[in-house]
């Protein structure tokens, strides 16, 4: 069935409630690739500005991908003008326009990374100052905490959401250490901002015995008070999400991370 408008030119009808369907992500788990399969998504379906997409929930599921990482895809295509997001029981997300600046995408796209790269330097920053306050004033009950969420981890390994699961128990049990409200609150503050990016860039099996060794090295130089060994161990485990993250741009770490508030982005 077609219509032909008035130009005389027929096109394909669209069909009145027509949704659209999300093709999985299978590649490495990015928001930009996700930005990509919502573009597809909304062609394939020939959605229209004023037409709504499948809620939050569904559309992860379709995707393949978490919330935080639908989130951070919506934010740029919300910051480019395509989407529009409405709060309320009428609300969802919804096409803002029949157009697709890629420009404007491609900017949004490069702020969204700059701003991982602030999170992650971020991250460095604070979690090493947090670790080394907590080997001052950490207790026996502090320690037991830390092994059993490495025990947690270690039962777990191959199993991707418990594994990450642990893994963020671990540093929550460490920041609970510092037994400092402030230190607390900052470090949850970077969490939630840390946790989109986490999601998106993390992952894999072999990740999980690669977890488990840093942690244990790490409560086992903090134990023994070994900071130089301490500051090696804690650039390997900060190393593993910025290094896929750099593989995933692609970029060189030394360009991103090599020397403090230099991006290397244009």
């Amino acid at each position: 069935m077609s219509v032909v408008p008035s130009d005389g030119v027929s096109s394909p009808a669209r069909i009145p409630g027509r949704s659209a369907r999300f093709e999985p992500i299978r590649s490495v788990r990015t928001f930009e690739t996700a930005v990509e399969h919502i573009l597809e998504g909304l062609e394939r379906a020939r959605l229209r500005e004023g037409d709504r997409l499948p809620n939050e929930s569904e559309l992860a599921l379709q995707l393949g991908i978490s919330k935080p990482t639908l989130r951070q895809a919506l934010s740029v295509l919300q910051r480019a003008g395509v989407l529009t997001v409405r709060l309320g029981k009428t609300g969802g997300v919804f096409v803002a326009s029949d157009l697709v600046p890629s420009e404007a995408i491609s900017n949004a796209v490069a702020l969204e990374e700059r701003s991982v790269i602030d999170v992650l330097w971020g991250r460095r920053v604070l979690e090493t100052s947090v670790v080394k306050y907590a080997v001052e004033v950490a207790d026996a009950s502090d320690y037991a905490e830390l092994e059993r969420s490495i025990e947690i981890l270690r039962r777990h390994q191959g199993d991707r959401t418990p594994v990450m699961w642990a893994d963020m128990m671990f540093h929550r049990t460490l920041v609970r250490a510092t037994h400092n409200e402030t230190m607390r609150a900052a470090m949850r503050s970077l969490e939630r901002r840390l946790a989109p990016i986490r999601d998106a860039y993390s992952g894999g099996h072999f990740w999980d015995a690669h977890i488990l060794d840093v942690h244990r090295r790490q409560m086992d130089a903090m134990r023994e008070r070994a900071l130089d060994e301490l500051d090696e161990i804690l650039d390997a485990h900060f190393r593993m999400l910025e290094d896929v993250f750099c593989e995933a741009l692609p970029a060189k770490w030394e360009a991103l991370f090599g020397r403090p508030g230099e991006s290397g982005l244009r």
